[in-house]
């Protein structure tokens, strides 16, 4: 078991990965410059979904949600569920290593083939994802600081900020705004972790009070980079630029460093790793569980998911599936497995203790 403290940061840096850098560009799209009132809507969403979340675990306190699934379900359609929910990490697995490559291939190493970024990416996750979850909860408090600098780097931007560019508030109107929720919604993704991990914490009351938080600071992060983005780039520059954090922070120089939004970036690449970490963790202990007779610790796995990884890629950079739309159909997969089998598990538990 380890203490609520990591929960908190877990959640939370699961959250700001690397599509934290597109969701400005991404909202914007959709909501013009009522984008940050989306990404606040969203939040609360997240909070009602969160609530679900604990329902489920309160009346699973000892079961893993891969247990669960099978005692609300039956055990076919559980074993079916778990396996889709397996594959669908695994998914989130690639679609993070892809942006990643292509943060650092565009903003980098222009020079360096993609598929070297994207082994190296790869294998340094290995060595974390391949201990217990007490380590690994370690990691991500100790690396909690660079929250901290994210938010200085973006207080540059307000030297020549013109807050005059959210006005009129809501002028997008309710549509476009809740159009922009979808995009902010996919992009803010990580909370979901709780299902899977909620076994490995302290079974105290603060809990719930600890995702909730998580939730919050998150939402409020998230809300402070699209505000700042919008209020630093033209209507134009918004529509246009794809990552408008690093195009912001580039335009700044100290006088002692030049190219600020490498040093950012260089923070942000142990952000993303620590994303993709836990997904690894969730994936490797949910199959070792599920196959307890054929694994007998969860390092096999790991490598053998790094390595099918590594395989993969090459499909995506050929390319013979067209990445955008690979990387595109993730809302509906979201959609499904954060959103609808959580509300249906909810719906069936709450019946059930009707009827019993």
């Amino acid at each position: 078991m380890i203490k609520n403290k990591h929960l908190f940061f877990i959640i939370l840096t699961t959250q700001f990965g690397v599509t934290i850098s597109q969701l400005p560009y991404t909202v914007y799209k959709k909501a013009g410059p009522d984008g940050w009132i989306s990404v606040l809507l969203t939040g609360v969403f997240i909070q009602v979904l969160l609530f679900i979340y604990y329902s489920l675990y309160k009346s699973f306190p000892d079961k893993a949600f891969t247990e669960y699934t099978k005692t609300l379900m039956t055990t076919y359609i559980g074993n079916f569920i778990n396996a889709c929910y397996f594959l669908y990490f695994f998914y989130i697995c690639i679609k993070l290593s892809i942006e990643f490559v292509d943060v650092i291939n565009n903003w980098m190493f222009p020079n360096t083939p993609p598929w070297i970024i994207f082994c190296l990416f790869i294998l340094t996750a290995i060595f974390i994802a391949k201990e217990d979850i007490q380590t690994i909860g370690r990691t991500f408090l100790s690396f909690s600081f660079i929250f901290i600098f994210v938010i200085l780097f973006l207080m540059f931007a307000y030297k020549d900020a013109h807050f005059g560019r959210l006005l009129p508030v809501g002028g997008s109107g309710i549509r476009k705004i809740s159009s922009g929720m979808s995009s902010s919604f996919v992009n803010m993704l990580g909370f979901e972790v709780f299902l899977f991990l909620s076994t490995h914490f302290e079974k105290t009351k603060k809990k719930l009070f600890t995702i909730s938080m998580a939730n919050l600071v998150s939402t409020i992060l998230f809300t402070f980079v699209v505000l700042t983005c919008y209020i630093s780039l033209s209507h134009y520059q918004s529509t246009k630029i794809t990552y408008p954090i690093l195009y912001i922070i580039k335009g700044y120089q100290l006088q002692m460093v030049e190219n600020l939004h490498i040093i950012l970036l260089s923070f942000w690449t142990i952000i993303i790793a620590l994303s993709i970490i836990i997904y690894f963790y969730i994936l490797s202990d949910g199959i070792l569980k599920q196959f307890k007779s054929k694994f007998q610790n969860r390092t096999l796995i790991v490598i053998v998911i790094s390595l099918i990884l590594i395989c993969t890629y090459p499909i995506f950079s050929i390319p013979i599936i067209d990445k955008i739309q690979f990387l595109r159909i993730s809302i509906y997969f979201d959609t499904i497995f954060i959103i609808v089998i959580p509300c249906l598990l909810f719906i069936v538990n709450k019946v059930r203790r009707l009827i019993t």
